[in-house]
């Protein structure tokens, strides 16, 4: 394996109960979505491992390099779209990411359409330096900033219920510099649903995500996400935001604006 690495490079070992694995070294101040986007859209494809990884979707590990790094990858191919009665599609990760950076939130690490051996799907790299909220939770281990820690939480509890997606603390990611959070596994979500998650409430938010939402250009958004959803998941998505919207002001007019953004 190249020894080097780039200042937003991610490298990540497998876990034998979960898909993804507890590694992350990303700085999500200063990702640069373009060019890991870039490598995995066109770094070369070194070996691929079928029956390697055990999950709900038996995604591939995949080994990339670009002729300065090597990494490991995971592919999702899975691809069951609504209306199908158990959805779970690669198409959905793919929406998740672009609706994130649409909305300049940076939780969500990078992932690329790709085929590969003739199958199309998600590809993403593997994250480095960090550990599942449900591991921070079991061994009680305690935020160096424990107000910026639970605000991201909460920020994330926003898009969590934006793009309806339960809360798992197997899909939640610390990283162990900073305790910065990143979110993976959005291939079940986008439910053509006008409802927020019970039990995942809402109760602060980001000054800045909640600008974004309330900026949200309807043809826009729906340009970035028309490949990936129908028209009943976008439709409804909308609706969640204008809930998620709604939900943040009477908030701030129950509690005052400083107590619900920050």
């Amino acid at each position: 394996m190249n020894n080097k690495r780039i200042l937003v490079g991610f490298l990540m070992f497998i876990n034998m109960t979960c898909i993804y694995a507890h590694d992350l070294d990303l700085d999500q101040n200063i990702v640069d979505r373009d060019n890991l986007e870039r490598y995995l859209l066109t770094a070369e494809i070194l070996e691929v491992e079928i029956d390697s990884i055990e999950g709900r979707t038996a995604p591939w590990s995949v080994i990339l390099d670009d002729g300065t790094i090597t990494r490991q990858s995971l592919f999702k191919y899975v691809d069951r779209r609504r209306p199908t009665l158990l959805p779970d599609s690669y198409h959905y990760e793919l929406a998740a990411y672009k609706l994130s950076k649409f909305l300049e939130y940076a939780a969500v690490p990078p992932v690329v359409e790709r085929k590969i051996r003739d199958t199309l799907g998600s590809l993403h790299l593997f994250l480095e330096g960090c550990f599942s909220l449900s591991q921070q939770r079991r061994q009680d281990m305690k935020p160096p900033d424990p107000q910026n820690f639970a605000d991201e939480l909460s920020e994330l509890a926003v898009f969590e219920n934006l793009v309806l997606c339960e809360r798992n603390p197997e899909d939640i990611y610390i990283q162990e510099k900073d305790w910065k959070i990143w979110r993976v596994d959005f291939s079940e979500a986008f439910a053509p649903l006008a409802e927020l998650n019970a039990g995942n409430e809402i109760a602060r938010c980001s000054k800045d995500l909640f600008l974004n939402l309330q900026k949200v250009e309807t043809e826009g958004l729906k340009t970035v996400l028309h490949p990936h959803l129908n028209d009943e998941e976008f439709d409804a998505l909308l609706r969640r935001k204008d809930m998620i919207i709604d939900r943040i002001k009477r908030l701030i007019e129950e509690q005052g604006e400083d107590a619900v953004l920050f």
